[in-house]
């Protein structure tokens, strides 16, 4: 079906839906805990406070991510603490803290982003902000709660439920940027002794309009195209994003949910020497299936079982050929917990078992890119499409004790995997509320992260990259407009490996890398009328060198025998920007108008190219940003934005190379609450 019929049929049940079901204007209001005071689950696998939790939290609440004019998690994780996200054409790439691809990144809990290759996130248009009513966040090593790959850090989308979101709301947003046209619709309603919510999004948009001069290349699958037919000209497909999402709660005690989507992203990708430029295409169809359920066991106990099914089916199509993969997961979590001592201490005990499935992933066994020269007549660049499966088995537990003002936390994780090294996990802090205004944590743990698919093919594998992780943090709130805050943390990475963007040179040799940091955090009320928010993080990095081994060329040695000759390549580790600032400021003109400035700065990063090991630097930048809100008619809002109003180009990262950042762009969100 094509996705302008998606399109049309979006805005007919938009039509459709809104106009034949009447909402009484009480059954609009949103409705959910976070509203007036930060609210997160992942710290200690229930809701509390981010000010008080056991971490070091954060939470982007819906009103937040409506005034940042996000529209993407990647672009609402980009202004916080700590993260930088590199846009690519691929898709964003985010660093936290200083390690690319390091944070965990759930919705509903539920990991989304690809176990075989670790820069998929599912972090852009492929998760529709539709159904998000708020997005948590934990800086930190996390493994102790969420296992493998809670990194340097987690963030979980949440969804709305029938008792947050009541009533109909639709939206639609126009973008010049990439000719994006977008539209919404979520409906929730709370019957009392049950509740449901769904949403619907779709999205049609061009990610690069450049010109392609590859066009051909697999010919029959034995020798690449002629050259009189392998170049020409022509422009990438339309990009296309559709998702379904819904859940019915009884009670208290039972939620089903399921998520549905399908998207294609087409996109250019050009070699280093940008001298070819060919096309590329992920076609992504995702189902996850969620069942929760839970029941108190006396007035101070309960217990809570999760379970669900994911499935990522990908055809990825590289100029003229389809390579189909697929990775299906299922799992089971069973977690007790109990209050003790007058509700001044809190246990948390938890056994899970996961199952991951991998069939036909995709390896590149050499530079693809360089196979592209009209000087290469007779070779297919090799690669290899694997299938491999892990299971695991956990156990965990986490105790905090409060003493008078001060709360102390420990955690422990054991996880025996079938395939992969077991790995024990632990976490341990601290937090002191020195005063109603002011509070000190400072939390040590550890984390781990699993191998993607070339780490497997090439056997690097054995020793699991590890992280140790400390964190001392002072805030300050006297009032619930104003906020401070300083975070001081380290990172020591064991067995640190990266691959190779385009796996031209594999994977590196494991090394040992140490990240110092500083964030700074602030919002402040001027006047009733005149607000301002930031936060600066400031970075610095002390390690040796990545090291590839370059197999360049092989031979046959005097007896017959093959020998692989290899050169050593060399780069420095990868922070991305070591110094990054967000300003914002909120001027309410009148009641029902908003003006809201954006300022971002980010210092200069660096990209390899391991087969002519080269370096290129690009340098920092400065992104201003502009939003009106208004609130014209009773329930009905619109959004007027300009972003990079001084057209400031930049060089960023590519998949292979580099390109030119977004110029100057505008559009426009229309949202009404029926």
């Amino acid at each position: 079906m094509a996705f302008r019929t998606y399109i049309k049929i979006v805005i007919m049940i938009l039509m459709t839906v809104t106009s034949v079901y009447p909402v009484n204007a009480s059954d609009t209001m949103l409705m959910f805990v976070g509203e007036d005071l930060d609210v997160l689950s992942i710290a200690s696998r229930k809701e509390e406070a981010a000010w008080s939790a056991p971490a070091i939290a954060k939470v982007i609440t819906l009103k937040d991510i409506q005034e940042s004019g996000a529209q993407t998690i990647s672009e609402a994780l980009d202004g916080t603490a700590g993260f930088h996200v590199e846009t690519t054409q691929d898709g964003s790439i985010p660093y936290l803290r200083g390690i690319p691809n390091s944070a965990l990144v759930l919705f509903d809990t539920v990991p989304m982003m690809s176990g075989a290759d670790k820069s998929n996130h599912f972090m852009d248009y492929e998760t529709s902000l539709a159904s998000v009513k708020r997005i948590e966040i934990i800086r930190g090593a996390g493994s102790v709660l969420w296992g493998p790959d809670a990194f340097a850090g987690v963030v979980n989308a949440v969804p709305f439920t029938g008792k947050d979101f009541s009533g109909i709301e639709t939206g639609v947003a126009l973008s010049s940027a990439d000719q994006g046209k977008q539209a919404y619709l979520r409906h929730g309603k709370d019957n009392g002794d049950w509740a449901s919510f769904f949403s619907l999004s779709a999205r049609q948009t061009t990610e690069d309009d450049s010109d392609i001069n590859v066009l051909r290349f697999w010919n029959d699958g034995l020798t690449p195209s002629p050259v009189d037919e392998r170049f020409g000209h022509s422009t990438p497909d339309d990009s296309h994003y559709l998702e379904l999402y819904g859940n019915v709660s009884v009670s208290d005690w039972l939620v089903f949910s399921a998520k549905l989507s399908d998207s294609r992203k087409a996109f250019p990708v050009t070699d280093w020497e940008r001298e070819h430029t060919w096309e590329e295409e992920k076609v992504y169809n995702t189902k996850l299936f969620k069942l929760e359920a839970k029941k108190e066991i006396g007035i101070d106990s309960g217990i809570r079982f999760t379970g669900y099914y994911s499935d990522v089916e990908l055809e990825k199509s590289v100029i003229d050929r389809q390579f189909d993969q697929e990775e299906y997961s299922v799992f089971g979590e069973l977690i007790y917990e109990r209050s003790l001592f007058s509700s001044d201490a809190l246990l948390t005990v938890g056994t899970s078992y996961k199952e991951d499935h991998y069939d036909d992933i995709l390896v590149w066994n050499s530079f693809f890119p360089g196979y592209l020269a009209s000087e290469n007549l007779y070779f297919l660049p090799p690669f290899s499409q694997k299938d491999y499966d892990n299971s695991l088995f956990s156990f965990f537990s986490q105790y905090r004790h409060k003493i008078e003002n001060i709360e102390f936390w420990a955690g422990l994780r054991n996880d025996n995997h079938k395939k992969f090294q077991d790995k024990i996990s632990f976490s341990s802090g601290a937090a002191w509320s020195i005063s109603p205004e002011f509070i000190l944590k400072a939390s040590y743990g550890s984390g781990y992260r699993t191998p993607f698919a070339k780490q497997l093919d090439e056997n690097t594998e054995s020793r699991l990259e590890q992280i140790k992780n400390f964190n001392l943090q002072l805030q300050y709130k006297p009032n619930k407009q104003n906020l401070f805050s300083l975070t001081a943390f380290r990172n020591d990475i064991d067995d640190h490996v990266v691959g190779d963007r385009y796996e031209g040179a594999g994977v590196s040799l494991p090394n040992r890398q140490t990240i110092d940091g500083i964030e700074l955090e602030w919002e402040f009320e001027a006047t009733d009328n005149l607000s301002f928010s930031g936060n600066a993080t400031f970075l610095s990095n002390d390690g040796p060198d990545e090291v590839f081994l370059f197999n360049d060329y092989t031979y046959f040695d005097d007896d017959g025998n093959e020998q692989k000759h290899y050169e050593r390549l060399t780069h420095r580790y990868d922070t991305g920007s070591d110094t990054i600032l967000n300003l914002s400021g909120i001027w309410k003109i009148t009641e029902n108008i908003k003006l809201i400035p954006q300022i971002k700065y980010f210092s200069d990063r660096e990209l390899y190219y391991s087969v002519g090991n080269e370096t290129r630097h690009y340098p920092e930048a400065w992104l201003c940003n502009l939003r009106l809100r208004m609130n014209v008619i009773k329930f009905c809002d619109i959004d007027l934005f300009v972003n990079n109003i001084f057209n400031n180009r930049f060089e960023t990262f590519d998949v292979a190379s580099g390109h030119n950042s977004d110029s100057l762009s505008a559009g426009v969100i229309f949202r009404y609450k029926w």
